[in-house]
């Protein structure tokens, strides 16, 4: 019993003290806000709190722009990085229609900075335009192993190639093309390239159209001439001379001179095949009668003659719009030409020479072209007088060639003529050749038909560079749009 009391007893006075320490610390806590320790510390978290506040409303989430490792910039965010990287792709490919491609590594890293730090983004858009690499996907073309150019889509490549075969063929009503092909081996495959190395099929017909351009120098030799120069070249003088601005036909050439040679050769040979029809001129005949009321050689055009026209048929082999071949397979008079009338004087005689030329029947067959170009006169009454042959338009320095086989019985200055070959056939048969820069034939000179002979130009009485060209039988001076073939 008195066990217990004293445990109850010992409990009491413990649960006073307790009681005792309670009311001590509750006094406490109701007076430590008084004290400097809690003042000091209010007023530091307060501050804390100020700072904070001012951060956060200073700063913002931004993310680094990061390339290969090496870092650009801030952007916005991440996604606004990859809106200016494929901004600058699209702009690097729009000029052919397609996106640029990259094989960069990109990364944007999160971060926290000041927003006047976000101020400088061009800053970032101008690094991100000088360190990104692109390409684009493209398609090659190559002839004969060398590529020549990359267009944007696979199916730019044969719409390229069928302009370019319609360009030299030039199908028509008129031309019926019954084919096209390729000399060279054409192929095609994938690359990627530099947007600025991918050209629309417009730029790349073109170039092709232009031919490929190749420049090399020539040293002048002794007694070199601009026409020479061309002639060992295989080119024409008004090349030459294009090649070397400021220089003419009349500049002297000094040996040892530098002479630039800048020539153009197609990329691609375009072979056609076909049957061309069309419209030409039946040359009128001169008829020409002896009136002993005229003076010598005064000439009186009594009825004027007209051309007629006929439909011709051709079957030819064409190489980049040239003839290979070109033979008639048919032809059809359409309109009837009419024959001029002219009456001359009794001693009027259209042919003196100094030297014997045969005289014939004047048969002739087999007259071919002495050169192709434009017909800038033809034979028959001009501005109140006679023309006597054909001008055949060409540039100085352009070579022409027999008509047909003979012996040279003239070859030298001849008045109004200028530089002038004549050439007798035989049979009361010649053919003359004037107006010539330079004569390749002497007079005593077999000839062959197709051999190159002179060179076109402006000499005598002419108004420009071309080849007057006569045919003469017996003596007579006749229209030789009827004896050319």
């Amino acid at each position: 019993m008195k066990k217990l009391n004293l445990k109850k007893a010992y409990t009491l006075i413990k649960a006073k003290a307790s009681f005792r320490d309670s009311k001590s610390w509750s006094s406490s806590l109701r007076i430590s806000w008084k004290s400097p320790k809690f003042i000091v510390g209010t007023l530091t978290f307060m501050l804390l709190l100020g700072c904070a506040t001012v951060y956060l409303s200073s700063s913002t989430a931004a993310a680094y722009l990061v390339l290969n490792g090496q870092t650009v910039g801030l952007v916005e965010s991440a996604e606004m990085g990859r809106h200016l990287v494929t901004d600058t792709l699209t702009k690097r490919g729009q000029a052919i229609g397609k996106e640029a491609k990259t094989h960069d590594h990109i990364e944007y890293n999160t971060v926290w900075v000041k927003k006047s730090a976000l101020l400088d983004e061009m800053s970032t858009e101008k690094k991100l335009q000088e360190m990104l690499t692109s390409y684009v996907d493209g398609y090659a073309l190559e002839v004969a192993g060398t590529q020549i150019a990359i267009l944007p889509n696979q199916e730019d490549i044969p719409k390229l190639l069928k302009a370019y075969q319609d360009y030299y063929s030039n199908p028509s009503d008129s031309n019926k093309v019954a084919s096209v092909e390729f000399s060279e081996t054409i192929s095609t495959k994938p690359v990627e390239a530099q947007s600025d190395q991918v050209k629309l099929v417009d730029q790349v017909l073109q170039e092709l159209k232009n031919g490929k351009i190749t420049t090399r120098e020539y040293t002048a030799q002794a007694n070199d001439s601009w026409w020479l120069i061309a002639r060992k070249n295989d080119m024409k003088t008004k090349e030459v001379l294009a090649g070397n601005p400021g220089m003419t036909e009349d500049s002297v050439v000094h040996p040892g001179q530098k002479i630039k040679l800048v020539s153009t050769s197609p990329y691609l040979s375009v072979i056609s095949k076909g049957i061309l029809t069309s419209t030409e001129i039946v040359a009128f005949d001169v008829v020409t009668h002896t009136d002993p009321n005229l003076a010598s050689g005064e000439t009186v055009v009594k009825e004027k003659g007209s051309d007629g026209s006929k439909l011709v048929t051709y079957s030819y082999v064409q190489k980049n719009g040239k003839y290979i071949t070109k033979q008639v397979v048919d032809e059809k008079v359409t309109q009837q030409p009419v024959s001029q009338v002219v009456d001359k004087g009794p001693s009027f005689v259209p042919v003196t020479v100094a030297y014997s030329t045969s005289r014939g029947s004047g048969s002739i067959t087999g007259i071919a072209w002495p050169m192709r170009g434009p017909i800038n006169s033809y034979y028959g009454s001009r501005k109140g007088s006679f023309h006597t042959g054909l001008d055949i338009g060409g540039d100085t320095g352009e070579p022409y060639s027999a008509a047909a086989s003979g012996k040279v019985v003239a070859a030298g200055w001849s008045g109004g003529y200028g530089n002038m070959i004549l050439i007798d056939h035989g049979n009361g048969v010649m053919t003359r050749y004037g107006h010539s820069s330079k004569l390749l034939v002497s007079v005593g000179q077999s000839v062959s038909k197709g051999q190159t002979i002179g060179l076109v130009g402006s000499t005598g009485n002419a108004s420009g560079p071309h080849l007057h060209f006569e045919i003469i039988l017996n003596g007579d001076t006749v229209n030789p749009m009827g004896y050319l073939h």
